[in-house]
This record gives C-alpha cells, sequence and structure tokens, in this order.
C-alpha cells in the first residue's frame, strides 16, 4: 500500500482526491466516515481502491478498539493526529491482502446485518406503537 495523508478537516472544505473522514472528539474517536463530520480528521488516498482499504482498515481499528487507549483529555477524550497515522501506518506496513480481504467483507456483512436489525427494531416500535393507537379509549 502507498502513501496516504492525513489533515484536520475544515468545515466546508472539498476534496477532490479519494478521501474518508476520522472522527478525532468523543466517545466514537476513530470512527471512519465518508461523509464529512466534525471535529475530523480526512485521510487522502492516492487511488479509489486504496481509499477503500484504508477506510475499512481504520474501522477494524475502530471496531476492535484500538483507539481507546490512547485518547487524552478528561472531560471530552480526543486523539491527536499523529497517533490516527501511526497507527494506521503499522496496520498498512502490516497489510496482508488476502487476510484483510477476508476481515474486509466479514465486517461489511456484519454492518448489513447490523443496518437490517435496526430497521426491524424501528418497524417494531412503529407497529406497537400503531397497536397501542388502536385501542378505543372512548368505548363505554
Amino acid at each position: 500500500m502507498k502513501t496516504f495523508k492525513i489533515k484536520t478537516h475544515r468545515p466546508g472544505a472539498h476534496y477532490k482526491t479519494p478521501h474518508f473522514f476520522i472522527l478525532n472528539k468523543g466517545n466514537n474517536t476513530g470512527r471512519p466516515s465518508y461523509g464529512p463530520v466534525s471535529n475530523s480528521f480526512v485521510v487522502f488516498a492516492n487511488s479509489k481502491e486504496e481509499n477503500e482499504q484504508l477506510y475499512w482498515i481504520c474501522n477494524i481499528l475502530f471496531t476492535g478498539q484500538y483507539f481507546k487507549p490512547r485518547l487524552v483529555g478528561s472531560v471530552i477524550p480526543f486523539i491527536h493526529i499523529g497517533q490516527i497515522h501511526y497507527l494506521l501506518k503499522k496496520a498498512t506496513k502490516n497489510y496482508d491482502g488476502y487476510h484483510w480481504n477476508g476481515r474486509f467483507k466479514a465486517l461489511k456483512k456484519l454492518q448489513n446485518i447490523s443496518e437490517y436489525l435496526k430497521y426491524q427494531e424501528k418497524c417494531l416500535k412503529e407497529h406497537q406503537i400503531a397497536l397501542m393507537q388502536s385501542y378505543n379509549l372512548d368505548r363505554d
């Protein structure tokens, strides 16, 4: 894997090269996102394929809670840009396509299942509300 750059995201900025965002403050520090988020770093890659690989490597690091021990701050935890760069560099240095690609696929499947379960939960709550609202309080 080639080199990548990490910079602090400025709200309103637009980027032309392949990129994604990493949340840098709060309890979800390290969570990657394709959409711009305030309080985040932006990671630039050389190609869309590298961007996709870096995104999923970052997602694996977030899910595995590799960022948590590196958080600083007593009220609002945050992470330094150097720590993010170090972790991503270390993970990409040890990158083995076959090994990581299996994890990428597994993580994608788990995320799809998680989204589907959230959708089902929402539908169940709506059904529960509809069921309770169908009770007629004006009966004699």
